[in-house]
């Protein structure tokens, strides 16, 4: 994908090959970033900080968190790890559009939830400082950290990843 920004390749022998991404990574990709950018807006307009509204009382919450961290609130304040992260989540996507077989539809859409989501919470960072992280699950006492809908796209991407490969169905190009 990033080649066919440089000009100069053949689109034509490239798709022969599976190493051009079709007609679902980019609308996969950009939607997610809009969807993912609208929510955090909705949220960030609405709900101060540590505010938390019962959608299903016990179990399910919005609330808004500031996350300064990586995913699920590790390594809070650690703004050199969070970029590299993100980079290295947007060079991974690189490295998908080169080597993955992108006839299979599959594949361009996990690639763009890794890509759509890495670029949502980069957006963040680069606009407020922080990740605005509002869906809560939570049951009794125990609590999984708040995340948002870019962290949801990259965990069910990179899960879909790692299926496939147990299960032996392997993006790259045979």
């Amino acid at each position: 994908m990033w080649a066919l920004c440089r000009g100069g390749i053949d689109r034509e022998s490239k798709l022969k090959e599976g190493k051009v991404g079709g007609g679902w990574f980019l609308p996969v990709g950009l939607g997610l970033v809009v969807v993912d950018q609208i929510t955090k807006f909705l949220v960030e307009g609405r709900m101060r900080e540590g505010l938390e509204v019962p959608i299903l009382p016990g179990l399910f919450s919005l609330t808004r968190v500031h996350n300064t961290g990586v995913a699920f609130g590790m390594a809070q304040g650690n703004n050199l790890l969070t970029g590299l992260l993100a980079l290295g989540i947007l060079i991974f996507a690189g490295w998908m559009a080169r080597e993955w077989d992108w006839r299979k539809r599959w594949v361009q859409v996990v690639a763009g939830l890794v890509a759509g989501g890495a670029v949502g919470n980069l957006i963040d960072r680069m606009r407020v400082g922080y990740v605005i992280d509002f869906l809560d699950f939570h049951y009794g006492r125990w609590s999984w950290p708040a995340f948002n809908v870019a962290d949801a796209a990259i965990s069910i991407g990179v899960g879909v990843l790692v299926l496939s490969w147990v299960v032996g169905q392997s993006p790259e190009s045979k």
